[in-house]
């Protein structure tokens, strides 16, 4: 059970939701890509404009709503699937989804130099 002390920010739960959003949606927008599928095919699908489903594709606007993704899920030809696992369950991992930055090789910085 979680404690008081355990309980993540407000804020922290819905960026990781946001976050889970975002990668369910591009997991399936990969596939169907790799396939041949462009944004305008999708658009078409969505009956919506182009540029639109490209921000919501890149991860360009605030928020995306539960129904938003499972109707653009259902034009990809998936199905959301919703579950809850305890978070006791959850294996312990660094979910920081910016790159990393990383010092040049010694290399790299001679070669600067």
């Amino acid at each position: 059970m979680t404690t008081n002390d355990q309980r993540r920010s407000e804020g922290a739960v819905k960026a990781d939701a946001r976050l889970n959003l975002f990668f369910t949606l591009q997991k399936a927008w990969r596939r169907r890509s790799a396939e041949g599928m462009t944004a305008k095919d999708l658009a078409a699908l969505l009956d919506r404009d182009k540029a639109y489903v490209s921000r919501v594709l890149n991860g360009r606007t605030p928020t995306i709503t539960i129904e938003t993704l499972a109707l653009f899920l259902d034009r990809l030809g998936h199905r959301l699937v919703v579950d809850c696992v305890a978070a006791e369950d959850i294996p312990a991992t660094n979910v920081d989804a910016r790159p990393k930055r990383t010092k040049p090789a010694a290399s790299t910085r001679a070669a600067a130099e």
